[in-house]
């Protein structure tokens, strides 16, 4: 059974060493479920103006016939920059995504210290890697619809996602795959 969240910051205080604070509590699934689906509509503007971004590169010419190509595009007009905007972010001084910043929540590591920005870039990159592959897998199935190996990749990258949330909700710190692999954790509340 678990401790009440009362005794869980009582036994943090006491295990924590002589003139170190404990790290904050973790925040609740629910909170950092909204910060995602903020962060998640943010992204989908962004990707509605790296649509356009292609539409203007393919009236100039570039052929996206190959799924290779259409893929690297994507890649480098939105999961790249999604990618390096969340470290970036997640390192920062306010330690958080815009939507996690509205919500009231920050990511640290396992101590409650700020994120470096290779730990970031780690959290950001394990974060979006699942995209990627799903991205690598429907550019690839549109080309060969019964590639067998693409269709696992995508049911795979599924699977990743939905187990990452499935952990986030059953751990008791609310840490998702991403943040087990960096070490970090969310908190809040958000530093102003």
């Amino acid at each position: 059974m678990r401790r009440p969240a009362a005794e869980r910051d009582l036994r943090d205080r006491l295990d924590s060493p002589p003139g170190i604070a404990p790290p904050p509590p973790a925040t609740g699934t629910l909170r950092r479920l909204m910060a995602m689906a903020l962060d998640l509509a943010m992204i989908a503007g962004w990707a509605v103006v790296a649509a356009v971004v292609g539409l203007v590169a393919r009236s100039s010419g570039l052929d996206f016939g190959s799924p290779r190509v259409a893929d690297a595009f994507a890649f480098v007009t939105l999961v790249a920059p999604a990618t390096l905007t969340f470290a970036w972010q997640e390192s920062s001084t306010r330690q958080a995504t815009f939507a996690k910043r509205h919500m009231g929540l920050r990511v640290v590591d396992r101590a409650g210290r700020r994120l470096s920005l290779p730990r970031s870039l780690t959290r950001s990159v394990v974060k979006f890697l699942p995209w990627q592959l799903a991205h690598t897998a429907v550019f690839a199935l549109i080309a060969d619809p019964e590639s067998m190996g693409m269709v696992a990749l995508s049911i795979t990258a599924q699977v990743v996602v939905v187990g990452s949330v499935l952990v986030m909700t059953l751990d008791p710190q609310h840490r998702a795959l991403h943040d087990w692999v960096a070490g970090t954790r969310v908190v809040g509340p958000a530093l102003p």
